[in-house]
């Protein structure tokens, strides 16, 4: 950069860093936030419609290897009972919460919640 001597750059380099290491940091003590969370409403969704008979967590909030961002939603599963009453429940969190039903679904995605998302 014409007119930046190195110890510039360095520095403007070192804030840009922390930055990054200070938002990285809340992101992953937001994550914990979320997956507390999504046990509390797995637990809520189960006391309250007893039809449900399994809840998964999935996408980023519980995929270590996914990028999770302090807009990043809770994304949950069930199988049985009423997906409107469900909904209902999720709608006081904190977080953006999406839920979908497997319960009858033996599509390649729901195939992959069963498999490789976390049973709550």
């Amino acid at each position: 950069m014409p007119g930046l001597e190195n110890s510039d750059i360095e520095s403007i380099a070192g804030r840009i860093n922390e930055e990054n290491r200070g938002e990285d940091e809340r992101a992953a003590a937001r994550r914990i936030a979320a997956q507390a969370e999504a046990a509390r409403i797995a637990a809520a969704l189960r006391s309250g419609d007893p039809a449900i008979r399994r809840v998964w967590g999935f996408g980023s909030v519980f995929e270590a290897s996914r990028r999770f961002r302090m807009d990043s939603d809770i994304d949950l599963a069930i199988e049985g009972g009423d997906l409107y009453r469900a909904v209902s429940v999720v709608g006081n969190s904190s977080f953006k919460v999406d839920v979908i039903d497997i319960t009858d679904s033996s599509d390649s995605f729901a195939q992959l919640v069963r498999e490789q998302g976390t049973i709550l």
